[in-house]
């Protein structure tokens, strides 16, 4: 069935990425002492703008939201604060730029009036206010200053030296300024067909594959990336589809079928994803519920929104969203790799060889067939290696991780809960009370009542008696 959402067949593809990293740069005003001077990375005037005065120091930075109820001191320290951000994206942007690697500050980038593919020529310096930054939290350290950076590469071919170029960027930045990457901080890859997008049958068994093996392919990345504190929530939670599934298997339980809940998931799920036509279903069944509500912040960690049919026509791009941000270039190197693997994987694949494989290993668990498998499946020995001997030296230390991981959102639900409960407690006593209210002043009302009553009898009465004495009765 073909509308005018089916795009036309897109094989052989032209692979093209894109790269952005979030992470953030340490700064200290010219006035304090540098209390890590063995460091011979920079931390003085990379924030100075360049028509500030020389003889001069830059003023220090509270926290804007920490003074955000003084307006005027609010309204300084938040002009100083942009200032010297911007002043900071400049002097990246240069540093790449003297480095032959083409870079513009996003205040400096000029919009063209028809963007294309083409115009995605420069490394982008700008900020992500998500990004942890502002004074530091080490009292060892109370006058350093973080930034939240945020870079973006051009629209590069695939290729190996457009990858060496990432690479080269990453140890530049960290090689200059003291950099910073925490779990408030991520990498995202973007992988298209040049401007074209990409079509139905390449999108769908792409989902298909990663819809499967997405816990596999998640022993990649920190524990975190599939639990509720993900900024980006995993596919097979979270999606429409993975909500419609649950729905049916909570009415397949309620029969007394579980016997049927494997071929279901099975059956349902894959078939689901791999006979829909048209991007623009799979970009509805395979994204949140709640993406139109904000297209930014309920993205998942397989983002095709980019590739509807009204999106904007330039990034036509699979984004990946589940990496944690990183310096090590080794690192990123593999990971731009696997995904631009994954999406060449399913531009070429045979949609019934697909089919059964999704269905044979969907119920499968990390140990049964893990990532160094999905990886050999994908014809990616070079990668298989790397995270399989990664995974290997730090089993015992993602135990861990993932037991404290475990412990502090069982403790953070159970926190919650007590929460809910409380609250509960609360609303009950609050109607509790009013229903006692309530009750007294029916109460009071009933006496009253009576009382009026009771006074109306004696009035009769009296007037009664008086009546009787004067013989009128």
């Amino acid at each position: 069935m073909a509308d005018e959402n089916t795009l036309p067949p897109t094989s052989p593809l032209v692979l093209t990425f894109g790269f952005e990293l979030e992470f953030a740069v340490k700064s200290l005003p010219d006035q304090f002492l540098d209390l890590e001077p063995n460091d011979p990375r920079r931390v003085y005037g990379i924030t100075r703008p360049e028509n500030y005065p020389k003889d001069q120091f830059l003023p220090y930075l509270g926290s804007p939201d920490v003074i955000e109820e003084n307006e005027v001191l609010h309204e300084e320290t938040l002009k100083n604060f942009n200032a010297q951000l911007d002043a900071l994206q400049i002097d990246i942007a240069k540093l790449l730029t003297e480095n032959g690697l083409p870079a513009v500050a996003q205040l400096d980038e000029q919009e063209p009036e028809n963007p294309s593919i083409e115009d995605l020529k420069y490394w982008v310096i700008s900020n992500d206010a998500t990004i942890n930054h502002g004074l530091s939290h080490n009292p060892n350290e109370p006058t350093y200053f973080w930034w939240p950076i945020e870079i973006q590469s051009p629209a590069y071919i695939y290729n190996e030296d457009n990858k060496q170029k990432v690479r080269n960027v990453l140890r530049c930045i960290d090689s200059v300024y003291r950099t910073n990457c925490d779990l408030s901080a991520d990498i995202h890859v973007h992988i298209g067909n040049e401007q074209k997008g990409l079509d139905a049958r390449t999108v769908r068994n792409f989902m298909a594959f990663v819809y499967t093996f997405e816990n596999q392919i998640a022993t990649i990345h920190p524990p975190h990336y599939m639990t509720q504190r993900a900024f980006s929530k995993p596919v097979r939670t979270h999606s429409l589809l993975a909500q419609v599934a649950r729905d049916y298997r909570a009415k397949i339980e309620q029969l007394g079928a579980e016997e049927s809940l494997r071929e279901f998931d099975e059956d349902f799920i894959i078939d689901n994803i791999l006979e829909r036509d048209t991007v623009d279903d799979l970009v509805k069944l395979l994204s949140s519920p709640e993406l139109e509500e904000d297209r930014l912040y309920n993205r998942l960690t397989y983002s095709i929104c980019n590739l509807q049919t009204d999106a904007e026509k330039v990034k036509k791009t699979i984004e990946f969203r589940q990496h944690k941000s990183t310096f090590d270039d080794e690192e990123v190197y593999h990971w731009i790799t696997v995904c631009a693997s994954l999406v060449h994987f399913a531009s070429t694949v045979d949609e019934e060889v697909l089919r059964k494989f999704c269905k044979e290993h969907f119920y499968k668990t990390v140990d049964e067939f893990s990532i160094v498998e999905v990886l050999m499946a994908l014809g990616r020995p070079a990668q298989a290696y790397y995270y399989g001997i990664r995974l290997f030296a730090r089993k015992d230390e993602r135990a861990e991780e993932e037991r404290k991981l475990r412990k502090e959102i069982e403790d953070e639900n159970r926190k919650k809960e007590q929460e809910r409960e409380h609250r509960r407690n609360l609303e009950e006593r609050r109607r509790q009370e009013e229903e006692d209210l309530q009750k007294e002043e029916k109460r009071l009302e009933q006496e009253e009542k009576k009382r009026q009553q009771e006074e109306e009898e004696e009035k009769r009465l009296e007037e009664l008696l008086k009546r009787i004495g004067k013989g009128d009765l």
